[in-house]
């Protein structure tokens, strides 16, 4: 009776300890389950954690168009260093007003490429635009079409507007749908004067000289490798590579100084282009001014084209250049009449109207008068002189001597006196042959008009 109470308890004892492990297992393999669920679920984390599903936010793509004076600003392209920004720029304005108004979180103001926030076109330090256009993915309970622009033109400064937004396709990406670029070139005429033309603000262009222009910038039509034009490239790399469609000069002009009194040619250049790399436009623009002024030789253009050693180009003040337009024509012709998108070449007779008001009032008079005050061009061409041209020899060309018109005026003077000595058989008279003392007043006449109008010869 013992021995079959003892194997009694032995077998309650295992079968108690079975049963104990089952319920073990059981609740082993129920928690994992549950964890396998959460992972499929997308919520990993602790139960104690919020149990809430996960909000998801309606978003849409939209374009906004916008427009500034960049004469202000350190270039399109936010610049940051530890994680702050570093200088004044167009995006950083532009990201700053999105945050303030609850667009995009403090986070995605860091990380503007985590809501697609692109710019169709990267300008340089103090170029203006005014046709600008960023794409990026905001919450579709914004109406940004109707109300954006009023909302977000409250936060930013009076030298950047933005025009309007529009939907777009759920992948439109600003910068690799543009299919063209326009941008202009507005300068004084007399950065164009020749070598025997003094460069003041009373020169002005002849229709020679224009022809001439154009012919130098026809020459950039078509594909050409512009390596020398733009840094941080290798003349063998693909992207060197530029299709030109168009480079004109338009007519000359007039613009009032009012603190000098007097009026001042201007003129402007157009150039149209698929895409454009770091400081080209302004590099195309000096070398154009190179030959123009004959300092350059007429083949340096097309030998910049091929010459894989690089060449000294002059980059003429960004102060002039204004990005005009921005080309959609596929995208427009694909999408631009479906709804909801529309049109993103021309967003209508109102939004134009905006933007002809900024370009009058803020940007093209604006850069002629700070042209007038700062005397940019004038500054540049001074220091023209200092670059390494190419031979004149190599071409046949003659050498050209680059003078003031006054320094030119005084050497005529003295050619003139001269052979006045020599046809008096170069016998020496009493002024000290000067005859009647009429070259050294012809030179003090012309000295003088030199100090009256402040040229010297490194300033042409």
């Amino acid at each position: 009776f013992v021995v079959g109470n003892c194997m009694f308890a032995r077998l309650a004892v295992r079968f108690c300890s079975t049963m104990t492990k089952t319920v073990e297992s059981a609740a082993s393999s129920s928690n994992a389950d549950a964890a396998l669920h959460r992972v499929q679920d997308g919520r990993v984390g602790d139960d104690n954690r919020q149990k809430d599903p996960k909000i998801r936010v309606k978003t849409s793509r939209y374009a906004m168009l916008l427009g500034y004076q960049g004469k202000n600003y350190f270039g399109m392209q936010v610049q940051r260093g530890n994680g702050a920004d570093v200088c004044p720029t167009i995006e950083s304005h532009v990201l700053d007003a999105m945050c303030d108004l609850g667009w995009i979180t403090p986070e995605l103001k860091q990380t503007p490429f985590d809501f697609f926030f692109q710019r169709a076109a990267r300008t340089d330090k103090a170029v203006s635009a005014v046709r600008q256009l960023i794409s990026c993915q905001m919450p579709s309970a914004i109406d940004l079409p109707t109300a954006g622009a009023d909302l977000i033109n409250a936060k930013l400064p009076d030298d950047i507007r933005v025009f309007g937004f529009r939907r777009v396709t759920r992948n439109f990406h600003a910068q690799k749908n543009c299919d063209g670029r326009t941008y202009s070139y507005t300068l004084p005429t007399y950065a164009f004067a020749k070598p025997t033309e003094l460069t003041t603000s009373a020169f002005r262009i002849t229709e020679s000289t224009l022809a001439e222009i154009n012919e130098v910038l026809a020459q950039y039509k078509g594909t050409h490798n512009y390596f020398n034009y733009t840094s941080g490239k290798s003349f063998s790399e693909r992207s060197c590579h530029r299709y030109i469609i168009s480079f004109e000069v338009g007519k000359p002009f007039l613009f009032r100084d009012e603190f000098r009194k007097e009026d001042v040619e201007f003129v402007t250049c157009t150039v149209k282009g698929q895409s454009f790399m770091l400081h080209q436009i302004r590099k195309m623009m000096g070398m154009m001014i190179s030959i123009v002024r004959e300092m350059q030789i007429p083949s340096a253009l097309k030998k910049s084209f091929v010459c894989a050693d690089r060449m000294d180009v002059p980059k003429a003040p960004g102060l002039g250049l204004l990005l005009e337009r921005l080309h959609y024509d596929k995208y427009d012709k694909q999408f631009g009449n479906k709804e909801p998108h529309s049109p993103l070449t021309n967003w209508g007779e109102k939004v134009e109207e905006a933007i002809e008001k900024l370009k009058n009032e803020k940007i093209v008079s604006e850069v002629m008068q700070t042209e007038m005050q700062t005397q940019s061009m004038m500054m540049w061409l001074s220091d023209l002189n200092q670059h390494n041209f190419l031979d004149p020899t190599d071409d046949g060309s003659k050498p050209a001597e680059f003078v003031t018109g006054a320094a030119r005026m005084a050497k005529e003077a003295e050619r003139a006196a001269s052979a006045e000595r020599e046809a008096n058989g170069g016998e020496e008279m009493e002024d000290g042959g000067r005859g009647e003392g009429e070259g050294e007043a012809a030179v003090d006449e012309v000295q003088q008009e030199g100090n009256e109008v402040k040229v010297d010869e490194k300033s042409s």
